[in-house]
């Protein structure tokens, strides 16, 4: 049985280690640009590797008509999987955190009437809209949840936006920015204390 060169293994070798590489180097995540090469790239390498091992057995005609129908589903798979990541919802609870605002002294964890807590959202990926719900949790006695609300100004919100705590809210993105950043002001009645937390964060398209 003829042994394997060890040419074709260094050829195997390199075609895998450049399908990873994006990753590898851009850990926040690789563009399709970067995608498309990578996988261009490491075709061409197992092409000729495969020459390498059957060009005794198969013509170059069958190499090339199997290879275009690989290329082809490779092609097609690029595609859905681009639609999937572009339209695809992206959740950021968790990422997402409302701060105290300069020269104020109280953060969103006590916050009165007209406090304003600062809310920042990195978006990984181009989307066109936020949704957005606030929970707040009563800090002294009373029932002042249910009669508050939050006025949001900020990222790409025209004038401002009410809401309620604990209701959605809807706001829309720019496209080629990747962090928006909103004011929350807490309207509540005077001696009321709430504390204030992002209960949902989801970007998405349209």
């Amino acid at each position: 049985m003829r042994q394997t060169p060890w040419a074709v293994v260094s050829l195997v070798v390199l075609a895998i280690v450049l399908a990873v590489l994006p990753v590898t180097l851009l850990p926040g995540g690789a563009s399709a640009v970067h995608t498309v090469i990578a996988s261009i790239g490491s075709i061409v390498l197992l092409v000729f590797a495969l020459f390498s091992l059957v060009r005794d057995t198969f013509t170059a005609w069958q190499l090339v008509s199997a290879l275009s129908l690989l290329v082809v589903v490779l092609s097609g798979a690029l595609l859905v999987w681009r639609y999937v990541e572009q339209s695809r919802s992206l959740t950021v609870t968790d990422r997402v955190k409302l701060t105290s605002v300069k020269g104020q002294q109280a953060g969103p964890e006590r916050m009165e009437n007209g406090s304003v807590a600062h809310l920042a959202v990195r978006v990984p990926r181009p989307r066109d809209r936020l949704r957005l719900t606030i929970g707040a949790d009563e800090v002294g006695n009373g029932q002042c949840a249910p009669v508050s609300s939050l006025r949001l100004t900020g990222a790409g919100i025209d004038g401002h936006q009410e809401t309620r705590p604990g209701r959605e809210a809807l706001i829309g993105l720019d496209r080629s920015e990747r962090r928006a950043d909103l004011k929350v002001e807490l309207k509540t009645r005077s001696g009321c204390l709430l504390s204030l937390h992002v209960t949902k964060a989801v970007l998405e398209n349209h």
